[in-house]
Order: C-alpha cells, then sequence, then structure tokens
C-alpha cells in the first residue's frame, strides 16, 4: 500500500511542476505577445519560444526555491 502511495505522490509533484512550468511560460508569453501587439512590434516565433522556455524555468527554480526556504525556515523553528 505504501510504495503506491508513493508512486502518486511522485506523479503529482511531477504534474505539478508541469503545471508550473507551462502556466508560467504560457502566461509571461502572453503578456509578452499583448504588449508587442500594442506597440505595433513584430517579433519572430523563436522570440516567443526562447521567451516562454526561460520564464518556465524561472518559475520553477523560484517556486523551488521558495519551497527550500519555507523548509529549512521551519526546521531551524522545530530544532530541539
Amino acid at each position: 500500500m505504501l510504495s503506491s502511495a508513493d508512486l502518486h505522490l511522485e506523479r503529482a509533484l511531477f504534474l505539478a511542476v508541469l503545471i508550473l512550468f507551462f502556466g508560467t511560460g504560457f502566461l509571461c508569453t502572453l503578456i509578452i505577445f499583448i504588449i508587442n501587439s500594442i506597440l505595433k512590434k513584430n517579433k519572430t516565433g523563436l522570440y516567443y519560444i526562447f521567451g516562454f522556455l526561460i520564464s518556465g524555468l524561472i518559475g520553477v527554480v523560484l517556486t523551488a526555491f521558495y519551497c527550500y526556504m519555507i523548509l529549512f525556515e521551519q526546521a531551524e523553528v522545530y530544532r530541539p
């Protein structure tokens, strides 16, 4: 039973990272596209793909850093 629960937790973590990556990337790319459309700037598709990848990666890294800080901040408070 426990091994099955572990697999589901790993899958949930993997899906959370994917959702975070694609959500951040899509949101940032959409904002950049809207701003460039308003300013009438023509950008290539490669520009938007790189923006998507970089913003998604930054979102995942910042979230991991945030979770890391929360984990070790609480560990020092509850240390005997």
